[in-house]
Order: structure tokens, then C-alpha cells, then sequence
């Protein structure tokens, strides 16, 4: 071969151009940087509409459907979820894959200027975002201390957020736990009545008076000088001496009717970490920055902060948790892993190889191949990430199977008598072809699945793209670097000469017995060849019908984080005072628990995911944050039903516990939809199918979308009557509204800060303000509401749930431990649709949808992998009928797949069938040696099974060795407990079964076949080899 001869025949200017490639490796480590997952454009955006007051039927017909008929026609939108809460609308659309996110969001704020005058006048701005999956929360800070909750949010919001926003790679500050400062104007009622001057006036006068206009330019001799007529408010003072009317000649100012005070915004949402008062600042990182990079230059912040005493006295700032420290942790064990693998590997390879020399030539492979990587890997943009350093994990032992064929050859030669430089080229050439084509097996199988069309394949492609880096890179140094140190590493040695012999006389003479007993093993199959294809089939067909209905089927495996998050939802007329007592006796006996290190509550709010929240005075959430994995006997599993065994007789309260999605947020794994026309079925099915799914050992968490009724209250005027008085309903509504919820009226602006101006009246709890409330009629006569309209007690919907314009019903849970996602959606669809009455469909969402989608991709995906493998080996040998053979390890391998997950308690995720892609491109290499061993016995004259006997047994000895090196690289990684290890054992477990059981059953299935169906027919000769 070209490359080990040249490496051979110049050894020193390929050493440095392999010196060379370490070294832009080495410095790729350090730009590559760490992140959680690879920076993956999702085509996601979120609308959300703030209407102040509005309930959630009034959201969904004023501006949920008016914002859904103008984005609903965009070209590539594939799904709308909308949710309609008190106060608040948010949409979320789901685009085709391949869309420009930046395109998308783009459209919809066109889509959505063109009709924003069609929508309230009353609502905020829609806010327009898009979804990053890397734009996520990576810290939680928490501001406690000893003043007010409003001083502390003010100080977070103007002080604290604005100095680490400024800090490299942060996108936001997030606050929750208080409102912002607001100068509110509290109108006196009876003051206002006594003066006959209404709220509506006080509104125009504000308005009216509080401007800023600019008014041109002038000249005076050689300067331009601009003109601004300034009317806005100084001070409160200035505010106060606003002349709004007058009374029998006397002049009345805002002060003789209304109180001025700065204060802070209605409060709908409190925090608290450990009990205590506070506010919670999470740090957003932006998309493409480094999570490590960004948590390292925070917390130097934070530190100099608290070692400097920046803070107001009275303040705190506790540094809550990051995700940094679980991405870090989860990188060093995978590194570690990486490590022993090789430490591993290179232990096998000695008891083989009986040679250190020979050891370290195949072991420093590993270290060179990977390195080498590094700089593709740094060329793509990629990150050392949770799927780039599965894929360079997994492929450890693989990627030392190319030189361990290598400089097993070239020792043969040795022993032939060649001298070193001559046995290292023809040793190296001789192997090129079985070398090249198990390589190129092992990089075309992952091809397909960097062509994936689904979310989780855009996932996959750095893992793809790297083992096939990883296996090219190992290729060529396969036939440059091990040519190169063989040549000037290996003699000729007698097992006398060998200083350890007598170390492996034991290992020599038991693998000598092995292969003697292996040798008679494979005479008796060669003889009984339709005996062993048919027990063959029968285990796979065994294991097939037995084995995956056991494992089960799952998206990916929950990771420990170390963190879980504990949902409450209270009756819907609860206050926020109500649901704040209830919330801390919870969260103080959740602290209380075992392995709770810290928790972190937020009342009013709780998080969703793709950016979706949950708004409300009776919702809260309580993060609960555990002690370390290594210092914990239980798993978070574990740990989750604990707390639902402690909770499950909390009084009229709904718990859920999840674990907090990779995203952010948190939601149950499961989501059903139902969607029909009539909602009050919708509702019967929903509530009906969840309490039936409630009863089944396998579901935990399991609730639904429907919720009695918010009281409301509604006041229906009376037309006549208003006719008659002269009084139009708007000035009506204007008069309510500033009586209870207020109106925001123009802005007061101090220094570089804004504060809104709010105008109400003086607020009286309770029903009995209503009918008081009262105005002024055309001929300045008081009139109350009672006179003028009727009062309707009602109920109103909490959450109004739409999807594509439609709307569902929905139905959440989470399977029990051990209890496969997709089994539990199978169970949840059949317990719904039992109950199903015609016209109703179900249709899934979230989790289930992209596990669906994903096996979809994957099933695609595997029948390409085999195709391009057969059709690659097929273009190598020049041969139809033995690749159709060498193909048949592929299923052998199913058996130790579903094996192996069985045995260790494992589902199949995306994961797995990641390995199995894995396992098609490395479990046809062990055949492959055979085969092309075999053409070289036929091309020597051997009748087929002869030549079938000699070639299973001259490549026993490296198919074991290879295969042994490849598992032992694996093991690490798949049998660790280390942080993160959950995703790397889903796939490193099945890898290993694969490679024992196909390894096994190749060894004796593949001559079975052979002789079946070649061994039997009339010499033809051998096939052709490329």
C-alpha cells in the first residue's frame, strides 16, 4: 500500500507530518470547549401576548385566535400549541425542519404587525423569540436578605442584572420572586365624587400634560440649536400640582384627590431558597457561547462581589447551582472512561501479543487517533459535548482494531524471517484490503444518520461525524505511524528470547487448549452446518419474540443532575397569600427528607418547556436540589418516589414531580391529546381517561388540562339605562378597570430610569366594592354601578388549550421506575380510547411525538446502514454472495443487544439504537477477515471447506484479540456510575452484548453457512478480491 510504504521508506517526514497533526490537536483541545449538547438550530418560535386583567376566555377569542389566523398560513409551519391564561397568551410554532429560524421569526413579527391594531388596545407588545436549546438557564442565583422583597428586586433589576449581563457569553438576566417599581396614583373615591371629576378625566389630563416633543431646530449666527418642548413630570411634587378640574371655582390638583407613592407592581409571584424571602436571578447563556465558560466568569463575578462587599448592607447573594458543574463531571468521567479503556485495551493486547514493544506501538494508536480528532472535530465546530464524547468513548476499542490486524501481520512476516523494514510494508500492504474495508464499514453505517431528517437526527450528527473522523484518522495511522515504529521497534524473537516469557507460559498454554478445543468445535460444525444455521435461527427467533417486550422502549435515559422539581397546583381560587402558607409547610417538610442539599420555590409561576410557562396565583414549584450522585445511596428515581409516598395525602393539591428537561423547564414524559368538537366531552374524556390511567401500577404523576372554573365575576350593563343617561360602555369599562386592575398611563422618568405611571382608585376588598363603585353622570350626578348594570357571579377556564386552531383536551404522565416510555404511552392510548366516542381522535405530543419521529429515522436509518454495508463489501470483494454472508452477523448481534439490556435493566433509547448503527459497521469486520482469508485458501487450491476450517482458525486468534480489545474499551464507559454515565451505558451496554454474542456466533455460524451453500457445490474458484 502507498501509505505504509512511503511511511516506511521516509519515516522521518511522515513522523513529522503525524507530529504535526498531534500538535493541531493539542491545540484544538482547548478552542474545542464544553457544553451540554451540540448547537442545533430548532425552529421554534414563541409568541407571547401579555393582556393585563384578561381572562383566559376572553385571551383566547380577543387574541389567541386574531394571532392564530395571521402566523397560521406561514409557509413550513408544521404545528401551533396555544395556551390562554389569566393575563396571558402564549403560542408556540413548531417549523420543518430545514427552516431558518431567523426566516421564521421574521414572518411572524410581519405577520403579526400587520394586525396589531385588530387586537386590544390594552395588551403589551407581543413578544417574539426563538427557541434555543443551548440559550438556556445554566445558573441559579438567589438575592436574600433583610430588607423588603421590593428593595431587593429593585436591586436586582437595576443593578445586580445589568452588571453580569455584561459579563462574555451571557444573553439575559432572568428574574422572578418580585414585580418591578411602578409610580402608582391612588385615586380617593369619595374625594373624586365630592370634586364631580371622573377617572377618564384624570387619565386625559395625565396624558395631556406629561409629553415630550420635539419642537425643531433654530439658528443663532453660526450654531443650530435644537428645540424640545419638555412637559414631563420632575418629581412627585410637580406630578401632584397637575390641575385635573375644578369645583365651584376652585381649582382641584391631582394631590387633593389622589395619594403619589413609588411602589412596586401587584405581586403575583414570590421566590424563596430554604425558606427564605428572596429573589431568584437565573443566568441565560447565549446559544453559541460556552456553558463552563460562561458559569467560570459569573461566578468570578459573584465571588468578587461577596469578597468585596459590592452588595447593600442587609443583601445576600447565594450561588444556588449551575449546570456547569454536572457538564464538567459528566466530561471528566467520560474522560476517565476513555482512559481506562485504553489502560484496558493495552493489558488485553500484552497478554496477546506477549510483547511490549509490540503492546505499545497498537496502544499508541489510541492516543494519536484521538488527538488527531480533536482538530477535524475544532474544523466542524463541534464541542466536547455529551454526544461528540459518547462517540469518541464508544469507539476507544475500535479504533485499535486496525492496527492490532497491522502489526499482527507484520509479526508473522517477522517470524517468516523478513527483516523489519520489509515485513513492516509487504505485512501492512498484505492486510489493506480487510483493514480498509472494515474501516470504511464502520464510517458509511453513519452516514444515514447524519442524513436523518428528524429534531434528534440534527442531535446525532456530531456523534456521527466523529466516530467517522475518529475511524479515518485511526485508518491512517494504522498505516503510517504503526509501519513506521514497527520497523524500527520489532525483531524477530524466539519465545526464549523474550525476557517475560516464562510470565505467559500459563496464558500460552490455556489459549493453546482454547484454540485446540475452539478447532475441534469448528470440524463438528462444518459437519453438522445445517444443525448449527438452524439453532442459530432458532436463538435469534427465541430472543426476538422474548427479550424486547422485557427491555422496553424509552426516548433517552433521565440523567442525574442531581435536581428534581416538585409541582403544586392549588384550588383556582386560591390567593397568593393562601397558596404562599401552603407551599412553605411543603417546602419545609421537603427539606427535612434525606439527600436534600438545598430547594428553591417559586410561587405564581412554574416552568414548561420550549420556553412555555404557567401562570397563576395557585400554581407553585419547589426545585429540589439533592446531594452529589457519589454521595448518595438512592437514585433520583428513588428519591422522586419517596417524596410522592410523603405527599400523596396533601389536601386539595395536585403534585407532580419531573425532572427537569435538557432544555429547561420541566413536563410530564408523557402527553395525550384529545380533540374533538364539543369541549365539555373533551373535558369528560380527559378527566375520565386520567383517573382510569391513575389506577395502573405502571403510571405516576398522572393528571390532565381540565380544572373547575376561576370565580368571576361579570357585570352586564344595562343599555337602556346608559342610553338614556348619556354614558357610553367604554367609559364604563375605563371607570372598572382603574378601579381594580388600573391603568397604565405614560411613564415618569427619573435620571436613565423609566417608571410606568399607574392610575387607580383606592382599593376595598371584597364583592361589596362593586356596587359602590360609582361616577358622575352628564349632569354631574353620582351614579353607583348597581343603578346602571346587574352583577353575574360565573366561573371562568383557568387554561384554554389549543392546538392547529383547535380545542384539546390533554391527559400527562410519567411512567413508573423501570417502566418503558413507549409501553406506558401504549397503555395510556388503550386506556383512553376504550372510553373513545366517534369523532374524538388522539394524537401524542412532546416527548412521546420525538420518540416516535426518532424511530421512524432510526428504522430508515438501519435498513440504509445494512444496504451501504453489503454494497461497500460487495465493491471491495467484487463479490455478490459473500457480503450476503458476512451480512448475517448483523442480526446475531440483536441476540447480546437485547441481552445486555435485559441483564443490566436497561430500555432501549435513541441511545441504543445509536449503538446498534454502531454494531453493523464493527460486527461484519470480524467476518470479513474470515471471508478474505478464505479467498486466499481458494485461491491456493483448498476445497471450500478446507479452506473455510484453515481460515476460521489462522483468524481466531486476531478476531478474539480485536474483538476482546474492542469490549474492553467499551467497558468503562458502559458499566460506570459516574456523573452522566446514564446515556453513555444505553449505548455502551448494547455495543457490548453485540460484540459477544455476534463475535461467538460468527465464529461458528458464518462457516456453517458457507459450507451450506458453497462447500457443496462444484469448485468454481474462489471469488475475486479487489
Amino acid at each position: 500500500m502507498f501509505l505504509s510504504r512511503a511511511s516506511v521508506r521516509r519515516p522521518i517526514a511522515m513522523s513529522c507530518f503525524i507530529i504535526m497533526l498531534v500538535l493541531f490537536g493539542i491545540n484544538s483541545w482547548d478552542q474545542l470547549g464544553l457544553d451540554a449538547f451540540p448547537n442545533v438550530e430548532i425552529p421554534y418560535v414563541t409568541v407571547t401576548t401579555v393582556y393585563p386583567g384578561a381572562s383566559p376566555a376572553e385571551i383566547e377569542v380577543d387574541v389567541a385566535k386574531r394571532l392564530e389566523d395571521a402566523v397560521g398560513t406561514i409557509d413550513g409551519l408544521k404545528t401551533m400549541n396555544t395556551t390562554c391564561m389569566e393575563n396571558v397568551c402564549q403560542i408556540t410554532l413548531e417549523f420543518q425542519l430545514g427552516q431558518s429560524v431567523d426566516v421564521a421569526a421574521q414572518d411572524v413579527r410581519e405577520r403579526i404587525d400587520k394586525i396589531r391594531k385588530e387586537l386590544p388596545a390594552d395588551i403589551e407588545q407581543p413578544e417574539i423569540s426563538k427557541f434555543d436549546p443551548n440559550a438556556t438557564p445554566v445558573i441559579t442565583l438567589m438575592l436574600t436578605g433583610d430588607l423588603p422583597v421590593d428593595k431587593l428586586y429593585d436591586y436586582a433589576d437595576e443593578t445586580l442584572a445589568n452588571r453580569l449581563s455584561v459579563i462574555s457569553g451571557v444573553a439575559e438576566i432572568q428574574l422572578s420572586g418580585g414585580e418591578p417599581l411602578e409610580l402608582r396614583v391612588t385615586l380617593d373615591k369619595e374625594k373624586l365624587t365630592a370634586a364631580g371629576i371622573t377617572v377618564s378625566q384624570v387619565l386625559s389630563k395625565l396624558g395631556e400634560a406629561n409629553i415630550k416633543v420635539p419642537v425643531g431646530r433654530i439658528r443663532q449666527g453660526v450654531q443650530e440649536i435644537n428645540v424640545t418642548y419638555d412637559s414631563e413630570f420632575k418629581d412627585f411634587n410637580d406630578l401632584g400640582a397637575l390641575e385635573i378640574g375644578t369645583r365651584e371655582k376652585r381649582r382641584i390638583y391631582l394631590r387633593d384627590v389622589a395619594e403619589i407613592t413609588m411602589e412596586s407592581e401587584e405581586k403575583r409571584s414570590l421566590a424563596f431558597f430554604d425558606g427564605e424571602p428572596g429573589v431568584v436571578l437565573k443566568v441565560v447563556k447565549k446559544g453559541e457561547a460556552n456553558a463552563v465558560r460562561v458559569i467560570d466568569g459569573v461566578r468570578a463575578a459573584v465571588d468578587e462581589i461577596n469578597r468585596d462587599k459590592l452588595l447593600p448592607s442587609g443583601m445576600n447573594l447565594v450561588w444556588v447551582r449551575d449546570s456547569g458543574s454536572y457538564i464538567r463531571s459528566s466530561v471528566d468521567d467520560a474522560w476517565s472512561s476513555i482512559a481506562i479503556g485504553i489502560l484496558l485495551t493495552a493489558v488485553i493486547l500484552f497478554a496477546f501479543l506477549h510483547e511490549a514493544r509490540s503492546t505499545f506501538i497498537v496502544v499508541i494508536s489510541m492516543p494519536v487517533s484521538i488527538v488527531v480528532s480533536f482538530w477535524a472535530m475544532d474544523l466542524c465546530g463541534f464541542t466536547f459535548n455529551i454526544f461528540t464524547l459518547l462517540a469518541l468513548g464508544t469507539s476507544v476499542g475500535t479504533l485499535v482494531t486496525n492496527s492490532i490486524v497491522v502489526i499482527e501481520n507484520i509479526a508473522r512476516h517477522l517470524e517468516r524471517g523478513e527483516d523489519p523494514k520489509t515485513a513492516a510494508d509487504s505485512g501492512a500492504a498484505e492486510v489493506a484490503l480487510p483493514v480498509f474495508a472494515s474501516a470504511m464499514t464502520n464510517v458509511v453505517v453513519f452516514g444515514p444518520i447524519a442524513m436523518m431528517g428528524s429534531l434528534v437526527g440534527r442531535f446525532l450528527v456530531p456523534f456521527a461525524v466523529t466516530i467517522g473522523i475518529a475511524t479515518l484518522v485511526s485508518l491512517f495511522v494504522s498505516f503510517t505511524l504503526t509501519p513506521i515504529l514497527a520497523a524500527i521497534l520489532l525483531r524477530a524473537e524466539l519465545p526464549e528470547q523474550n525476557s517475560l516469557a516464562f510470565l505467559f507460559r500459563w496464558w500460552n498454554r490455556g489459549f493453546g487448549a482454547l484454540e485446540r478445543q475452539f478447532g475441534r468445535s469448528i470440524d463438528f460444525v462444518c459437519r453438522h452446518g445445517l444443525a448449527a444455521v438452524l439453532l442459530a435461527a432458532a436463538l435469534f427467533l427465541a430472543s426476538m419474540a422474548y427479550l424486547p417486550a422485557r427491555v422496553g422502549m424509552t426516548f433517552v435515559p433521565d440523567g442525574d443532575q442531581g435536581e428534581f422539581v416538585i409541582k403544586l397546583e392549588f384550588p383556582t381560587d386560591y390567593s397568593l397569600e393562601s397558596t404562599l402558607d401552603r407551599t412553605l409547610e411543603v417546602e419545609k417538610h421537603v427539606r427535612e427528607l434525606p439527600n436534600v442539599l438545598a430547594t428553591s420555590t417559586v410561587v405564581g409561576k412554574v416552568q414548561g418547556v420550549v420556553g412555555q410557562a404557567s401562570e397563576g396565583v395557585y400554581l407553585a414549584e419547589i426545585t429540589v436540589v439533592a446531594k452529589p450522585k457519589n454521595e448518595r445511596k438512592e437514585t433520583l428515581d428513588d428519591m422522586r418516589d419517596l417524596f410522592r409516598d410523603e405527599l400523596k395525602n396533601l389536601s386539595n393539591c395536585i403534585v407532580t414531580i419531573n425532572i427537569p428537561s435538557a432544555t429547561g423547564g420541566s413536563s410530564a414524559s408523557m402527553e395525550l391529546e384529545i380533540t374533538g368538537d364539543d369541549l365539555d366531552t373533551l373535558e369528560k374524556i380527559a378527566v375520565q381517561g386520567a383517573n382510569a390511567l391513575k389506577t395502573h401500577p405502571a403510571a405516576r404523576d398522572v393528571d390532565s388540562s381540565v380544572r373547575p372554573g376561576k370565580p368571576e365575576i361579570r357585570i352586564v350593563p344595562d343599555r337602556t339605562v346608559l342610553q338614556n343617561l348619556g354614558i357610553s360602555s367604554a367609559s364604563v369599562g375605563t371607570l372598572l378597570r382603574g378601579s381594580i386592575e388600573g391603568i397604565r398611563n405614560g411613564a415618569y422618568k427619573v435620571g436613565s430610569r423609566s417608571f410606568d405611571i399607574r392610575v387607580k382608585l383606592d382599593e376595598r376588598n371584597g364583592y361589596d366594592q362593586l356596587p359602590s363603585l360609582s361616577f358622575s353622570s352628564k349632569e354631574g350626578k353620582p351614579l353607583g354601578m348597581d343603578a346602571i348594570s346587574r352583577l353575574q357571579p360565573s366561573t371562568m377556564p383557568i387554561q384554554i388549550n389549543r392546538t392547529n386552531r383547535q380545542r384539546v383536551a390533554k391527559i400527562y404522565g410519567n411512567p413508573a421506575s423501570g417502566v418503558g416510555l413507549g409501553d406506558f404511552a401504549k397503555l395510556a392510548e388503550e386506556t383512553v380510547r376504550a372510553d373513545l366516542p366517534p369523532g374524538y381522535k388522539l394524537a401524542f405530543s412532546g416527548e412521546v411525538t420525538s420518540m416516535e419521529e426518532a424511530n421512524a429515522d432510526f428504522a430508515r436509518a438501519i435498513v440504509l446502514a445494512i444496504l451501504l454495508t453489503y454494497l461497500l463489501i460487495a465493491a471491495i470483494m467484487e463479490s455478490w454472495s459473500g457480503p450476503f454472508l458476512i451480512m448475517f452477523t448483523v442480526p446475531m448481534a440483536l441476540i447480546g443487544m437485547f441481552g445486555a439490556l435485559y441483564l443490566a435493566g436497561l430500555q432501549l433509547s435513541i441511545f441504543g439504537l445509536l449503538g446498534f448503527v454502531m454494531l453493523i459497521g464493527i460486527v461484519v469486520n470480524n467476518a470479513i477477515l474470515i471471508m478474505d482469508d478464505v479467498n486466499a485458501n481458494r485461491a491456493a487450491g483448498m476445497e471450500p471447506p478446507e479452506a473455510m476450517r484453515a481460515a476460521v482458525k489462522n483468524k481466531f486468534r486476531p478476531i478474539l484479540m480485536t474483538s476482546i480489545a474492542a469490549i474492553l474499551g467499551i467497558v468503562p464507559m458502559a458499566f460506570g456510575n459516574g456523573i452522566g454515565s446514564e446515556m453513555r451505558s444505553s449505548c455502551g451496554v448494547p455495543v457490548i452484548g453485540g460484540l459477544v454474542s455476534s463475535t461467538i456466533l460468527a465464529l461458528y455460524v458464518i462457516p456453517a453457512l458457507y459450507i451450506l451453500f458453497a462447500g457443496r457445490k462444484k469448485k468454481k474458484g474462489p471469488d475475486r478480491a479487489a
